[in-house]
C-alpha cells in the first residue's frame, strides 16, 4: 500500500483481488431475494407477481446502470465507481426499510438497490482482468463466482435479520452492513499503475463502443446473451415458489433450494472461466445451452419427481453460472480491453431485458411448467446463434 497525493494506491494484486471480491460478494444479497420475497408475502400479504416484479426490476436496473458504471470505471477507475455503488446499494436497502407499499419498494429496492449492484458489479470484472491479463477466464470466473456463491452467505444473513426483527429491520441491517463492506472493498481496489487512460494506447484489435455496436458480431452476441440467461434469472428469482409449486416441497425444503442453486451457480462460474482459457469459449457455450434446454424440459415434464426436479434446477444453475462467466471474457476477447467496461455495459443490457422477459413469460404462461417450455425454446434459439459465431484466437495462443 502506497500513499500518494491522489489517495491510497494498492500495488499488491492479491490485496486488490481481496478488496474487489469483498465488494462483489456483498451485492450477492440480490440473489437471495426469494427469502425477502416469501417473508414479505407472509408478513404483508403482497401478491407473487408484485414480489417477482420487484426482483425483475432490480435486475433490469442493475443491467441498465452498467452502461453508466462501465463508462465511469473506464474513465475514473474502480474506487470511485465502487463508492457510488455502495451508496446506491446500501442506501436503497436502508430506504427499503421504510417502504410500506409495492410502489415504494419498486423505487427503493428495484431502482436504487438495483443501480448499486450495477455500479459495483463491473468493477471487479474490469479491474481484475487488468491485473491478470494472462488468466482472463479464470479471474473472470472467480469474480462472477463470488457474486453467484455469495447468496449462500446472505441467505443466512437475511434470514437471521428477519428472525431477530422483521422485514423493515432486515432491510435496514443489510443496508448498513453492505454500505460498510463495499466501502472497505473500494479502499483496497485500484487499477494497475500501468493502466492510465491519459497515456494508455488503443491497440488495433480494440473496439470503441460505437465501433463495436456497428458489427454483426455484437448483434449476435447480444441476442445470444439475452436468450441464455432468461431461465437462470427466472429460477433464481422465484426459487422457493418454484419448489413449492412444481415439486410440492415444504417451505423449509423449498428455501434450501437457494443454497443448491448458489453452489451450482458459483461452481459453474469458477470452472467455466478456467476451462475457457484452455478449450475456448464458444465450445463451452454450446454445451451449456444444451444442458439448459435438457434441464428446462426435465422440470416441465418430470418436475414433480423430486430427483428430477433437483437435477433440473442444478442444470439450469450450471448453465446460468457458466454464461455469466463466459460472456464477459468473450466480450474482452472479441472487442479488446481498452473500453471493456463500456463495451460490456452495453452487451449486458441483454441481461436486463432477460430479467423482464422472464416475468412476462411467466405472466403469459400462467404456470411454471409451461414457462419452462417457452424458456427452452428461447435457449434453443440462443444455441442456434452460437453456431453462427466464430471464435477469435487470442494472441497468446496464435503461436502455439
Amino acid at each position: 500500500m502506497i500513499r500518494e497525493k491522489k489517495g491510497i494506491y494498492m500495488s499488491n494484486k492479491y490485496v486488490v483481488v481481496v478488496g474487489a471480491l469483498v465488494a462483489q460478494i456483498t451485492i450477492a444479497g440480490l440473489y437471495a431475494w426469494s427469502i425477502f420475497g416469501t417473508a414479505i408475502q407472509s408478513e404483508r400479504g403482497w401478491g407473487e407477481n408484485e414480489i417477482l416484479l420487484t426482483y425483475s426490476l432490480a435486475q433490469f436496473v442493475f443491467a441498465f446502470s452498467t452502461i453508466f458504471s462501465g463508462r465511469l470505471v473506464d474513465r475514473k477507475g474502480p474506487r470511485l465507481t465502487l463508492l457510488i455503488g455502495g451508496l446506491l446499494y446500501g442506501g436503497g436497502l436502508i430506504l427499503s426499510s421504510l417502504a410500506t407499499t409495492p410502489l415504494m419498494l419498486y423505487l427503493t429496492y428495484g431502482v436504487l438497490t438495483g443501480a448499486g449492484v450495477g455500479f459495483v458489479y463491473v468493477c471487479p470484472l474490469s479491474t481484475l482482468i487488468k491485473w491478470f491479463p494472462e488468466k482472463k477466464g479464470m479471474i473472470t470466473g472467480l469474480s462472477v463466482g463470488v457474486f453467484g456463491g455469495g447468496s449462500i452467505v446472505f441467505k443466512e444473513v437475511i434470514s437471521n435479520f428477519i428472525k431477530s426483527s422483521n422485514i423493515s429491520g432486515a432491510f435496514l441491517g443489510l443496508g448498513v452492513l453492505s454500505l460498510i463492506l463495499i466501502t472497505i472493498g473500494a479502499i483496497f481496489t485500484n487499477n494497475p499503475r500501468s493502466i492510465d487512460k491519459k497515456t494508455a494506447k488503443k491497440n488495433p484489435e480494440d473496439y470503441m463502443t460505437v465501433e463495436m455496436i456497428k458489427t454483426s458480431q455484437f448483434k449476435k452476441i447480444w441476442l445470444m446473451y439475452w436468450f441464455a440467461v432468461i431461465p437462470g434469472l427466472m429460477i433464481l428469482g422465484a426459487a422457493k415458489n418454484i419448489g413449492i409449486e412444481v415439486a410440492g416441497l415444504e417451505g423449509a425444503a423449498a428455501a434450501g433450494i437457494i443454497s443448491v442453486l448458489a453452489i451450482s451457480n458459483a461452481g459453474s462460474r469458477l470452472v467455466s472461466g478456467a476451462l475457457s482459457d484452455k478449450f475456448g469459449i464458444l465450445k463451452l457455450l454450446k454445451i451449456l445451452f444444451a444442458i439448459t434446454i435438457a434441464s428446462l424440459l426435465t422440470l416441465s415434464f418430470l418436475g414433480d419427481i423430486k430427483a428430477a426436479f433437483y437435477l433440473g434446477i442444478v442444470g439450469i444453475a450450471l448453465g446460468y453460472g457458466g454464461f455469466l462467466a463466459l460472456f464477459p471474457t468473450y466480450t474482452n476477447q472479441e472487442f479488446g480491453s481498452y473500453r471493456f467496461g463500456s463495451n460490456y455495459g452495453v452487451i449486458y443490457q441483454a441481461y436486463g431485458l432477460a430479467a423482464l422477459s422472464g416475468i412476462l413469460i411467466k405472466t403469459m404462461a400462467g404456470s411454471f411448467t409451461d414457462t419452462f417450455i417457452i424458456a427452452a425454446i428461447a435457449s434453443a434459439i440462443g444455441l442456434a446463434i452460437s453456431f453462427m459465431l466464430k471464435e477469435k484466437v487470442p494472441d497468446n495462443k496464435k503461436s502455439v
